[in-house]
């Protein structure tokens, strides 16, 4: 069943070659930009770089890498492929990566994300840009994927990318997958359809688009899970540059989920069909001194086109049934149909001698809604950052920021964070030119002003974390070494027993050595987090008992590149905790608790007649997954991949 599932792509993979070897004829010159990226999915898709509200304590350091792993184990994998830049040159290139690989998951399978058994994977990647009707340039993408290996991408077979761009340099036509970037606050977003922009003399330039949007091709016509409505977007900019510091803009933006394209649900539920339209105006001024932007947005949503003109429920009575009642407007409502919002931002900067300053003030309004550009909605934010060069190896900066929500009294409570940070820069000493020595204090403030919530409203917050942190980095040589120590102490106002203190130590050591034609590049982190805590002050009687918990990561690599042939990889990584657990009895009972995930990685590369173009890779790599309270499991994968690139790549 596998190689039935994959008998297309060798012909696939000869038709592809006979058209690439015909395409390294055209040798005319002319000049190639680069194609439009990748762009992240819209607010019902995946959730990959999204805007993240300041106000939302954010895990840091040990947990932050540990959560960027899980993240990166959940979502397929993209193409490796690396489209080139611009050149005076035409230009042609393809590849083709073939891979089969073995993965067996032992203990508990269940809580492996990889997909055990053997499987097989092929992409099939073609760029080209060569000359076309005169002073015209003809652009053209294509990425391919076939798997059965799900853990690589949900899809299976899937079209990764595809474009023609059509272009000079006062016209261009982009027909598929095209990056539009319009402004921060109306449109920025990958859409499939058509893009267009012209120059109209030499200060105005128009931009029109019009397509939709969905999270991959496949979506268009597979119903894959989690995916989100067809959108249908059209947007267009007017640009006009007075002179040549200064550029002031007028942006449109529209998206309509397409409710048809999912199955029917009710009112309210997840994902909720929006209509959207933006209108707003922004500008830009740089000077060698000074530099501002600005923009102001004003929006007009549908929350969910599903409900249109129908009430609001606003509670229950006695018997448990919904009262339903006027929505309120200063909130998003699926019933209420169209509302409407403003968003702005204003950010700068300006240097004078050893002096800078940089600041921004950022405001949207609850009901403001910019789907094309993936806002945060109800958030106010400012940022004031001065910086200034005491001496000739001193740098002083300090950063005060703001950031509050609830604009419209329409939450029960506001929360408001505090965040000043000061920083003394060490540079250029007299004693070690190349060291430098940061040492700084952070502060976190969040509060929520209860001003007019009920008593019996919970989920306030009242703490603060603060604490010193210091970092040296040393190279000597082509050898750098990086020592570092932070101090966090959180103090909560509301909850005591998350009352807490931790110490963070971390250090780094990089290498880049060249012996006789061998490349090694070694590479080594340490960094641990040990935590004190008081976990049973809540209690009644109150139980004064300090644990101490700790988080460990550790990674080891080493690269070496041989003369000729072989390029060698190997790479240890594991991430470890160590935490004390109790049961809710008075008092206590202990119990141990945490976590090891210790990784191992090796990868051999073969340069087929020493062409870096031309590899075979034999990749192994074992993960381990040791818990106190839990089911354990262990994964290992070994594989060979096929790479083989060809084509003219313009200089």
């Amino acid at each position: 069943m596998r190689v039935e599932r994959l008998v297309g792509v060798p012909v696939l993979l000869v038709a592809l070659a006979t058209q690439l070897a015909l395409a390294q004829s055209s040798t005319n010159s002319g000049q190639a930009q680069p194609p439009p990226a990748q762009a992240s999915n819209q607010q019902s898709g995946s959730s990959t770089n999204q805007p993240e509200s300041p106000l939302q304590q954010q895990p840091t350091g040990i947990a932050a890498e540990q959560q960027a792993q899980v993240n990166s184990q959940k979502s397929g994998q993209l193409s490796q492929f690396e489209t080139p830049s611009g050149t005076q040159q035409d230009q042609m290139l393809g590849e083709i990566r073939l891979m089969t690989r073995y993965t067996q998951i032992g203990g508990d399978a269940t809580r492996s994300f990889l997909d055990p058994g053997l499987n097989d994977l092929a992409d099939v990647n073609y760029f080209r840009d060569h000359s076309f009707l005169g002073t015209y340039r003809l652009q053209t993408l294509a990425m391919f994927r076939a798997t059965d290996d799900y853990s690589i991408d949900p899809e299976k077979t899937s079209i990764q990318k595809v474009y023609f761009r059509f272009y000079n340099p006062r016209t261009e036509y982009i027909f598929g997958d095209a990056l539009v970037n319009y402004s921060r606050l109306t449109f920025n977003q990958n859409i499939k359809g058509l893009s267009a922009s012209w120059m109209l003399g030499d200060q105005w330039k128009l931009s029109l688009v019009g397509g939709s949007f969905i999270d991959r091709w496949g979506s268009y016509y597979k119903d894959l899970p989690g995916r989100p409505y067809v959108s249908g977007v059209a947007g267009a900019r007017l640009a006009y540059t007075p002179w040549r510091n200064f550029t002031v803009g007028w942006n449109f933006s529209f998206s309509q989920d397409i409710v048809d394209t999912l199955p029917a649900e009710p009112i309210g539920t997840t994902p909720q069909p929006a209509s959207n339209l933006v209108g707003s105006t922004d500008f830009r001024y740089q000077t060698k001194a000074v530099r501002i932007n600005g923009e102001f947005a004003y929006s007009s949503t549908d929350f969910d086109e599903r409900g249109q003109g129908m009430q609001c429920a606003i509670g229950t009575d006695d018997l448990g049934n919904v009262i339903y009642g006027p929505c309120n407007a200063s909130t998003p409502q699926p019933e209420l149909g169209y509302q409407t919002g403003w968003g702005g931002l204003l950010e700068g900067s300006y240097r004078w001698n050893k002096f800078s300053l940089r600041g921004s003030y950022v405001r949207f309004e609850p009901n403001f809604a910019a789907i094309n550009a993936r806002q945060i909605a109800d958030l106010q934010d400012i940022l004031v950052r001065p910086t200034y060069d005491l001496t000739s190896f001193l740098e002083v900066d300090g950063t005060m920021r703001y950031s509050d929500n609830d604009l419209k009294n329409q939450l029960p409570y506001r929360t408001t964070l505090w965040g000043p940070e000061a920083r003394l820069l060490f540079h250029d000493l007299p004693f070690y030119r190349h060291m430098v020595v940061q040492v700084g204090w952070r502060d976190r403030m969040v509060n929520s002003n209860n001003y007019n919530a009920p008593p019996d409203i919970t989920g306030t917050v009242d703490n603060y974390t603060r604490g010193p942190w210091a970092e040296v980095t040393a190279p000597i040589g082509t050898t750098f070494l990086t020592f570092g120590y932070e101090r966090r102490d959180l103090v909560d106002n509301v909850v005591a027993s998350n009352t807490s203190n931790t110490n963070r130590f971390y250090f780094g050591f990089r290498g880049v050595y060249d012996w006789g034609g061998w490349h090694i590049n070694p590479a080594f982190r340490w960094e641990l987090e040990r935590q004190g805590q008081q976990p049973f002050l809540n209690y009644t009687p109150v139980l004064d008992t300090f644990e101490q918990n700790s988080n460990r990561l550790d990674t080891v690599s080493i690269v070496v590149e041989t003369p000729k042939w072989f390029i060698i990889e190997l790479g240890f990584r594991d991430a470890s905790a160590t935490i004390t657990s109790a049961t809710t009895d008075v008092p206590p009972i202990y119990f141990p608790a945490g976590y090891s995930r210790p990784s191992y990685r090796a990868q051999l590369s073969y340069k087929i007649k020493n062409d870096e173009n031309h590899l075979v890779i034999f990749t192994f790599e074992r993960n381990n997954n040791y818990y106190y309270t839990s089911n354990n499991f262990d994964e290992r994968v070994a594989g060979v991949t096929l790479v083989w690139k060809f084509g003219k790549r313009g200089r």
